[in-house]
């Protein structure tokens, strides 16, 4: 009779060894729960470098924004340019130096193109040459007849303030309908690229 009760304990020994350990599993395991977004957060932080950078965006975001007034400019005719006309638009500004070359040609064609492909909403964007420097009087009307619409000036002054907010000439701006340097392209950029991110802004934006 002996012999069976030492039978069934020692049966019964395995499970009993067991129970701490699983035990122990579900702690390991409800640890590595909470613990594993902290650990993911700190390599986040500490090590940045190793997490993939992904963007949608075409252009390079300009953060913070800065805040663009375009005062002291004039248009061609020497009179002088109201910033209000950029009022609550989208607006794909193309600072330019010098005189109008074959990119120059390129990149205005790109932005009428671009600013088509808006659609309906076409009359939410608009397009403004800035000129670093005077040009020619018969650049100037050959510019208008081929670019209808779109806003041509140029400061008053050389090293007027209204360029300050632009890191450089020979780029693509987008200013949003609140004033403000959001967004730039190199002259090389996509139009495809471009059309896509200004889509994309008209869709979630409320203003302009």
């Amino acid at each position: 009779m002996s012999g069976v009760m030492e039978s069934g304990t020692m049966a019964n020994n395995p499970a009993d060894a067991a129970s701490p350990r699983r035990g122990r599993l579900v702690l390991v395991l409800i640890f590595a729960f909470f613990a594993l977004p902290l650990v993911v957060a700190w390599v986040m932080n500490f090590a940045g470098d190793w997490v993939p950078q992904a963007s949608a965006n075409h252009g390079t975001l300009i953060q913070p924004v800065r805040p663009v007034e375009l005062q002291g400019l004039v248009g061609l005719d020497g009179e002088a340019f109201d910033p209000a006309r950029l009022a609550d638009d989208w607006t794909l500004v193309y600072l330019h130096r010098g005189a109008c070359d074959e990119t120059c040609y390129n990149t205005l064609y790109k932005l009428r193109q671009v600013r088509l492909a808006q659609g309906k909403n076409i009359d939410r964007v608009q397009r403004l040459l800035l000129l670093a420097e005077p040009v020619t009087p018969d650049w100037a009307r050959e510019a208008r007849g081929h670019y209808p619409g779109m806003q041509i000036a140029r400061p008053r002054q050389q090293g007027a303030a209204a360029l300050t907010p632009f890191p450089a000439a020979g780029r693509v701006y987008l200013i949003d309908p609140l004033g403000q340097l959001m967004m730039e392209y190199p002259l090389q950029a996509e139009p495809a690229g471009m059309i896509e991110d200004l889509e994309r802004l008209l869709r979630i934006s409320y203003v302009g």
